[in-house]
């Protein structure tokens, strides 16, 4: 399997259409965490005012990617009216997936550009002008598709050169990551990981410091994380996910999950039925 198949593939997301239509108003986004946003611009003007008081005025069709879900607003005109088809995109572990957190705070993109995405993008536009049976789900699946494609796109043109993605390039921290992601369960160590990137441990752990920007346990910890939400959402029980994320115990595991989450397993469950 290609490298980025790899990461987008075990650090998946999904998208859900809420807004699709004329738009002549305005509407705030409040980073919550969890959930980022999709705004596919067909027609324009529209204006994006982010947190910072920055603004992206767009007057052609375009994309933008809010992938940690940053506050921003967008606001159309007073007598003016815009066309938008907008997504919340939802990683299976939040904001705080490698993936999202190696893409820009948004990713603004003018369709024109976009080649190779035109098939995709007029089956989605086709499709969100229709009114035929499973619209929704099939709108919801090309965005993820779409999605998919901007970041080939990007990864291709070297703009996503760092954190995870520059370490699944580099040759030994590789190995390393791959381990981790393939292995979790495992009892994994300073030692035994930098032995896997055939490096001693101080210069892996340097490296991998530099590279990904985090200490390889906290990046070992926060994968483990992500993989048990996984696992708990698809309804296997606090012991056998402490099992699978390589803890040694369901204590130990509830520890470490409610430190980095800010709530216990089943509590988590709980908010996130609600």
């Amino acid at each position: 399997m290609d490298k980025l198949s790899s990461l987008v593939g075990r650090h998946s997301f999904n998208a859900r259409i809420f807004y699709n239509g004329t738009f002549c108003n305005a509407n705030q986004f409040t980073e919550n965490g969890v959930s980022g946003q999709l705004h596919l611009v067909r027609q324009g003007p529209v204006d994006f005012i982010n947190a910072d008081g920055s603004v992206v005025s767009v007057s052609e069709p375009s994309l933008l990617f809010y992938p940690r879900g940053d506050t921003h607003r967008v606001e159309v005109q007073p007598g003016q009216t815009a066309s938008l088809l907008c997504a919340h995109i939802v990683f299976h572990d939040g904001v705080a997936n490698p993936l999202a957190r190696v893409l820009p705070q948004c990713l603004v993109l003018r369709l024109s550009e976009m080649g190779g995405l035109g098939a995709t993008l007029d089956l989605l536009f086709s499709e969100a002008g229709a009114t035929a049976p499973g619209r929704e789900v099939i709108l919801d699946r090309l965005c993820d598709v779409l999605l998919i494609q901007v970041i080939r796109r990007e990864f291709e043109s070297g703009r996503l050169s760092l954190g995870l993605l520059a370490g699944l390039s580099d040759r030994q921290l590789s190995l390393a990551l791959a381990a981790i992601h393939e292995r979790p369960q495992e009892p994994w160590s300073l030692q035994s990981l930098a032995q896997v990137a055939c490096m001693s441990r101080a210069a892996f752990t340097e490296r991998f410091r530099d590279v990904m920007g985090v200490p390889p346990g906290e990046y070992l910890t926060r994968w483990r994380i992500g993989v048990s939400t996984r696992l708990l959402r698809e309804g296997m029980s606090v012991k056998q996910v402490s099992s699978r994320a390589g803890y040694t115990s369901p204590s130990t595991f509830t520890r470490a999950f409610t430190a980095l989450m800010g709530a216990s397993p089943r509590e988590w469950l709980k908010q996130g039925a609600a």
